[in-house]
């Protein structure tokens, strides 16, 4: 019997798109908090920093995104950290951990949900209790704004944040929690994401059922994994292939 269904976010729940000028706004804010807190005037403009901050995540990637032994996720100023410094620009931890966050939640400004999307997930949430686990540089509190957003927020019972538990997808300790926070065991409990790695790999990893989902994204399968239990092109269509199982 199936007593939970766990969800990616991003190409699972909604779309993400161009944040508009989100992002050049972020950069410009945190240069002013910059210059006021270190008292200069000659700091490099915030596209500089923008440019620093793509270029260092950019590089990183690879490594980032990778299948390997190591899904440590580093704390998110790691990064802004490295930024700064190849601008020759050191900054303590605490100035770090403060300006780094709104940096990476302006992807609330570009999010898409298609229609129906949250009417099938309340009807869901009747009958099975519901959560999230999410890869992401943000942090929780941002998370919990784009959640809210849709009107989602209240119906999860676990939201497990890869940047705030330091590893990533497919880690089985995210999946773990998610569980432990619905009630329920690997056999009792669904997984639906986008990715035949992070997602559907790794959820069948823990024991998970998992459902592969194009209602946003279709990735390449073959090869990457065990095949999913399921394959939906709409949150709507969920219901009927849980209630089968």
């Amino acid at each position: 019997m199936i007593r939970a269904i766990i969800f990616d976010l991003g190409h699972t729940l909604w779309d993400l798109g161009p944040h508009g000028d989100a992002l050049d706004r972020a950069y410009a804010a945190m240069h002013a908090t910059l210059c006021a807190r270190l008292g200069r005037r000659d700091l490099p403009p915030p596209a500089a920093f923008k440019h620093a901050v793509r270029d260092t995540l950019r590089d990183s990637a690879e490594s980032y995104t990778n299948n390997g032994a190591h899904l440590d996720q580093p704390p998110t100023h790691t990064w802004v950290d490295a930024a700064c410094r190849t601008l020759g620009i050191e900054l303590d931890g605490a100035l770090l951990r403060e300006i780094t966050p709104p940096l990476f939640a302006t992807e609330i400004e570009g999010l898409a949900c298609t229609a129906g999307t949250r009417e099938a997930l309340d009807d869901l949430a009747r009958d099975y209790a519901l959560g999230c686990v999410t890869n992401t540089l943000a942090d929780a509190a941002a998370i919990h704004a784009m959640l809210r957003k849709y009107d989602m927020f209240d119906v999860m019972r676990s939201i497990v944040v890869s940047s705030e538990e330091g590893v990533r997808k497919p880690h089985r300790a995210l999946f773990e929690k998610a569980m432990r926070e619905t009630g329920a065991t690997p056999a009792e409990a669904v997984f639906v994401g986008d990715s035949p790695l992070h997602d559907i790999a790794g959820a069948k990893a823990t024991g998970m059922r998992g459902v592969l989902t194009h209602q946003y994204a279709v990735r390449p399968q073959e090869g990457i994994g065990p095949p999913p239990d399921a394959v939906i092109r709409h949150l709507r269509e969920l219901r009927e292939i849980v209630r089968d199982w």
